[in-house]
């Protein structure tokens, strides 16, 4: 299955609200992702996550979410 598509769009939606947050002051501190969207980004920095750190996107620490959708985030203070 390519994701590409998808993992793009919720990595530029992720962005611009964590931009606009960051404008008003607000630096939340956890990114929540589909269960899709996390084992994606875990596939792509394995090598990284092996060492012992935390996944982390755009600057954000990731959780996984089973009950978002594949195109659902939220951000978490």
């Amino acid at each position: 299955m390519n994701t590409d598509g998808w993992i793009c769009s919720v990595l530029d939606n992720a962005g611009a609200k964590l931009l606009a947050l960051g404008e008003v002051g607000l630096f939340p501190t956890e990114l929540r992702v589909s269960s899709d969207v996390y084992n994606s980004f875990a596939r792509s920095r394995h090598r990284e996550l092996s060492d012992g750190p935390p996944l982390l996107v755009l600057g954000t620490a990731v959780a996984e979410d089973p009950q978002l959708t594949a195109d659902d985030f939220l951000l978490r203070p």
